[in-house]
């Protein structure tokens, strides 16, 4: 229920130039000022980004006309809210910030005189001896305590900070001042925590929708190429005359981004914690006042910033948690405009926050709580069904979840759902992988560890590269998941991690500072591994990454099959050509015996035979038998020098046709050396 009073509307508009309050903001407001409903004392809110969470802690303080603490981590941002509450009382300063860095000795003394109705402060400060005491002097005209980014008290939090532990002192020096803690995104587990934490007295829970429907939301793979990877959505968000937010996980990978943009003629400025203070300042300022409308980012900046017009949200490299990322994407479509989020990941990224996990000095239970964090972020990033929903239900969003449904601009998985029914038929909602599953899970494991992914996917698929090894090679799996590709495998093994059957083991690099992943086979997957009964099969649902794959092989297997049909057509033979790489062996070697013609390593050298056919000239064409061996010869070099089926086929035709022809001379392929083993890396 709004306020019915013209005195809360006749306050709001003369403090804050607005006529009217959020439901939820009311909400608060009514708790903090009429005390109701009866019985709650403090409050705990999660609000969302852009909802106006300061307008709860502002308002009371300009109409009790009582100090209002503020206390929050976010040194950038009290100073912006600082900066603009003064602008709008002048003469009259309304609000200051104190802080362990406070070079203003009179402050304090104008904040006992009640000169300032807004007080902001650190947690490091206000905890400390001259924090508290300034607490007990004015808890007779204190309206209100307020926390922000109070889910930093909850050790299940993603930016937990020890200092605010120390704010449960709050209570014994101001015990009758009411507390409210807010925060912009916190899971049920956290409000509890909170809760308990501060010692919030008969709390009123509250929590916005957390849904932004002009949001749209898309995770892609990192391509091999940056720019190739963004241009696409920076030329959209530049012909929706947006800023643009690209967030990254390292300092280097941010100075990389700022500076490949710049160079294709896109100014891109960046912004993270080793820049010096003044240039932060100037390069937020510029791109606040649209001087610039790129920024390259690490999670520290945003705070605070209230651009209506970002238009496109960039994280290139999965952030650490999704309380992060919903954070930071919320930076996006403010003014309730469409708005792309776009999330570029790659497996590297968890090695880099494992990396700078084990740079701090943690606790092994805290070491679990933020992989366990990190596991929410992996299964976002490779989930398949609606993204915003997962979102909804991570946060426990009930009212949103009550009214969600899909649309096409909700997400990339919701836009891949709405295929055709022609292509949906071409893509099996089941697929059963239990026998690249044992392939590679059974390699994995007998490793333990020896090799990465990669070059046990290229020894599965019998690689002969130098970068294989003999532990490898001498596997009793070695080159029997060749009729897979590397991507296959690949997308296989991140689904096998979704199910829990892999994991990744982070190790420290003795030689240097850095680390490294392995992956290891779980004690799930060793079970599934070890149970012999032919009805253990695994079906998943394939991944959008897995079922393109499959898409495309489909396709290409119907184009290969087609020509061959129709060469089979044009060849006038009823030859059936699967039959030959079956008989291959038996041919091969009863070609070599007929000899001196060919040779041993049988070098297909058309010159040879030229010879062969002037020498032969009088005699008989060849048996069909003899050319389907010479044929099936000429498949399995070319196959092994080229995957592309459409080249092996023109080039068997040919071959054909000059055997089966008057032997008239052809440009025919050029010369290929036969070799057992194949002659190219996979």
């Amino acid at each position: 229920m709004l306020p019915k009073s013209k005195k809360y509307i006749s306050c709001l508009r003369q403090h804050f130039g607005l006529t009217e309050f959020k439901p939820l903001q009311w909400q608060i407001l009514r708790s903090i000022i009429n005390n109701e409903p009866r019985g709650n004392k403090d409050v705990c809110a999660v609000i969302a980004t852009g909802y106006g969470k300061s307008l709860s802690y502002q308002f009371p303080a300009f109409y009790l006309n009582k100090v209002v603490v503020v206390i929050s981590p976010l040194i950038a941002l009290m100073e912006d809210q600082v900066r603009a509450l003064n602008e709008k009382s002048q003469p009259n300063d309304c609000a200051c910030l104190l802080g362990t860095a406070q070079e203003d000795r009179g402050i304090k003394a104008r904040i006992l005189r009640l000169q300032y109705k807004l007080v902001y402060a650190t947690p490091e400060y206000i905890t400390r001896g001259n924090g508290l005491k300034l607490l007990r002097d004015l808890r007779h005209h204190l309206a209100l305590i307020a926390i922000d980014e109070a889910h930093c008290i909850s050790k299940w939090g993603h930016e937990f900070r020890p200092a605010y532990r120390q704010l449960q002192q709050l209570r014994v020096a101001a015990p009758n001042v009411r507390l409210l803690a807010l925060t912009g995104t916190a899971t049920r587990r956290v409000r509890l925590d909170i809760c308990e934490q501060l010692q919030l007295r008969k709390p009123l829970l509250l929590c916005s929708p957390i849904d932004r429907p002009n949001l749209e939301l898309t995770v892609r793979l990192k391509g091999k190429n940056l720019w190739s990877d963004l241009q696409p959505y920076l030329s959209w968000a530049s012909e929706a005359s947006g800023a643009v937010i690209i967030y990254n996980n390292t300092i280097r990978e941010t100075e990389l981004v700022a500076k490949q943009l710049t160079t294709h003629g896109l100014p891109c400025h960046s912004y993270h914690s080793k820049l010096p203070p003044e240039q932060k300042r100037q390069n937020q300022l510029e791109f606040s006042g649209d001087r610039v409308r790129l920024i390259a980012a690490t999670t520290a900046f945003g705070m605070g910033i209230d651009k209506p017009n970002v238009r496109l949200v960039v994280h290139y490299g999965a952030p650490s948690d999704m309380e992060r990322y919903y954070q930071e994407i919320g930076r996006a479509g403010r003014d309730g405009l469409r708005a792309k989020c776009v999330l570029f990941y790659s497996e590297a990224d968890a090695v880099v926050h494992q990396r700078l996990q084990h740079s701090q000095t943690l606790t092994e239970q805290r070491s679990e709580e933020l992989q366990q964090l990190a596991r929410s972020m992996q299964d976002y990033t490779h989930n398949t069904q609606c993204r915003r929903q997962f979102i909804l239900q991570y946060f426990d969003d009930q009212a949103s979840l009550a009214t969600w449904k899909s649309r096409r601009n909700c997400c990339d998985n919701c836009r891949k759902s709405r295929l055709s029914k022609s292509d949906a038929n071409e893509i099996d909602s089941q697929l059963d992988v239990s026998k690249e599953a044992r392939l590679l899970l059974g390699m994995l494991r007998d490793l333990n560890g020896r090799v990465g992914l990669g070059k046990l996917i290229l020894a599965l698929r019998g690689s002969r590269s130098k970068c294989v090894s003999s532990v490898c090679r001498d596997h009793e799996n070695f080159g029997q998941g060749a009729h897979r590709s590397i991507a296959w495998y690949k997308a296989l093994a991140e689904h096998l991690k979704l199910l829990g059957y892999i994991k990744d083991e982070y190790k420290q690099n003795t030689k240097s500072a850095f680390g490294y992943q392995i992956p290891q086979v779980t004690l799930k997957g060793c079970c599934w591994l070890d149970n012999e009964d032919e009805t253990a099969t695994l079906i998943i649902e394939p991944s959008p990454r897995l079922a393109k794959l499959l898409k495309q092989h489909k396709k290409k297997s119907k184009s290969t099959l087609k020509q061959q049909q129709q060469l089979k057509l044009d060849w006038g033979s009823d030859i059936d050509l699967s039959e030959l790489d079956e008989k291959l062996e038996q041919q091969q070697r009863q070609l070599e015996q007929t000899a001196d013609v060919w040779g041993p390593d049988l070098d297909i050298d058309f010159k040879q035979i030229d010879a062969a056919v002037e020498k032969q000239q009088q005699q008989p064409l060849p048996q069909s038998n003899d050319l389907a061996s010479l044929l099936a010869d000429c498949q399995k070099i070319l196959n092994e020098e080229q995957e592309d089926s459409m080249r092996t086929l023109k080039a068997r035709k040919r071959v054909w046709q000059y055997l089966e022809g008057s032997y008239q001379r052809l440009p025919l392929i050029p010369k290929y050396k036969y070799s057992s083993q194949p002659r190219k890396a996979v």
